[in-house]
């Protein structure tokens, strides 16, 4: 017979009291000490085991499902490139947009959900149009020098017209809407010479008269506009 400390049998005791249920009781009525701590390890590793299997399976199941919202998502944005509610003023675009998703689809996926948790109630499509203008955007220098203009038809019947910027960060959308900008920036400064005069001082009012005239506010807000409404007709939006 194996012979065994006192500590050995204080350990058995409590391993047998806690897992009694990892050998039957006539089993165990017939093996040594040794045996019993023998089985009861083998039995907890065996459990440890089963343990770690499963996770493995559920860790496997969740990046599976990752992987196949990622692809999903892929495969909605080269459909969406190739459909007609993509337009751009160069042709070459859409292919270096494609490469670009194509080379890592799961950065792009995550362009689109960063949309989607930023804006919960945006639509897929909107979400996608915002993914790919980003996407763009931070690949700026894989795309030609001069500035472009894309445009995107949401199932909503609204549709998005982006002028992206040259490869220094001109553009003419950028500069209408900064000419307009300009001139509300007078307007109101006018606005707020005017109400606060007391009309004694005339001077200032000539001022603010001569602001309000030379602010091109209008102009400015028209220009802008006719620039959006040209590359909605052109784009068939």
């Amino acid at each position: 017979m194996t012979a065994i400390s006192s500590a050995n049998n204080a350990a058995l005791l409590i391993l047998q009291q806690t897992n009694a249920s990892l050998l039957p009781n006539k089993q165990q009525a017939g093996k040594s000490a040794a045996d019993t701590i023998a089985a009861i390890a083998n039995g907890i590793s065996s459990q440890t085991s089963a343990v770690k299997t499963q996770a493995s399976s559920t860790i496997n199941s969740a990046l599976l499902d990752v992987k196949e919202s990622n692809d999903g998502i892929v495969s909605s944005a080269l459909d969406f490139l190739d459909s007609d509610n993509f337009k751009t003023s160069d042709a070459g675009v859409t292919d270096v947009i494609k490469k670009l998703i194509n080379d890592d689809g799961d950065k792009f996926a995550s362009l689109v959900k960063a949309e989607k948790a930023k804006n919960p109630g945006i639509s897929d499509d909107n979400a996608m149009a915002n993914a790919i203008q980003r996407l763009i955007r931070d690949n700026r220098s894989k795309f030609g020098d001069g500035e472009f203009v894309i445009g995107f038809k949401l199932g909503s019947g609204g549709g998005i017209i982006s002028n992206i910027e040259d490869k220094n960060g001109n553009s003419t959308s950028k500069t209408l809407a900064a000419g307009l900008k300009t001139a509300q920036s007078s307007l109101i400064e006018a606005g707020m010479i005017i109400s606060r005069s007391d009309g004694s001082n005339t001077d200032e009012l000539k001022t603010a008269s001569a602001m309000l005239t030379n602010s091109n506010f209008g102009k400015a807000s028209n220009d802008l506009a006719a620039w959006n409404e040209k590359w909605r007709d052109a784009f068939g939006f």
